[in-house]
């Protein structure tokens, strides 16, 4: 039974279709582009709500929440590999 109040869960292949869309869409890159320049003219729930539209317009049909876990983890990937490039970069000194 689907409680109205319990979080959707994202699944390893969710959260791997989202970073690949990302990555390789240019499509999906440009038009995000393009909302990004927006952003200055759009409120936050307005802007949110257009990413939210472009995503399922590409076949991410993801809700507020999950965004905000995606892009939380896609942000603490991104650092964990920056770390990882400066500590490969410090041994070949």
């Amino acid at each position: 039974m689907n409680w109205f109040w319990k979080k959707k869960t994202l699944s390893f292949d969710e959260a791997a279709k989202f970073n690949w869309e990302l990555d390789t869409n240019a499509e999906l890159r440009q038009k995000h582009d393009e909302l990004a320049k927006q952003y200055s003219n759009l409120s936050e729930k307005e802007y949110r709500r257009e990413l939210l539209l472009l995503f399922r317009e590409n076949g991410l049909i993801i809700d507020s929440d999950q965004l905000d876990t995606l892009l939380l983890l896609r942000r603490k990937t991104d650092q964990m590999l920056l770390r990882q490039e400066a500590n490969n970069d410090e041994a070949t000194m």
